[in-house]
């Protein structure tokens, strides 16, 4: 009875720390998918609208099935690298197309944060 106890004290105080965690940029975009998680960052840190909303996640859903396809790929990881990059300057650039000066440069910014990690 006393084992009992003790472990249902202890599930207690994990659940409230593992609650107590500020989320991270990372963890946040990883909710529930990388693309559903980042896509609903920028449309909070960006103010996009409806449009741009549907332009985005249109966007992210290429580019991210692309980085998926990449990863899985049998390719060293230089390839790997180097196809990576080009992806992300891609979606850059088509990222540009859809946002304002002041939107991209927030964007810009967001995606370097959350690429790093």
């Amino acid at each position: 009875m006393k084992k009992l106890i003790v472990l249902a004290i202890l599930c207690f105080l994990g659940m409230g720390y593992a609650q107590a965690q500020a989320p991270s940029l990372k963890a946040l975009a990883t909710k529930t998918s990388a693309q559903d998680g980042l896509t609903e960052l920028l449309i909070q840190k960006l103010n996009l609208s409806e449009q741009q909303v549907a332009s985005v996640t249109k966007i992210m859903g290429a580019y991210t099935a692309a980085r998926k396809s990449v990863n899985e790929s049998t390719m060293s990881a230089e390839d790997k690298k180097v196809r990576l990059d080009k992806v992300d300057l891609r979606e850059e650039q088509n990222m540009k197309n859809v946002l304002d000066a002041s939107q991209f440069a927030k964007y810009t910014e967001l995606a370097k944060e959350f690429r790093k990690g």
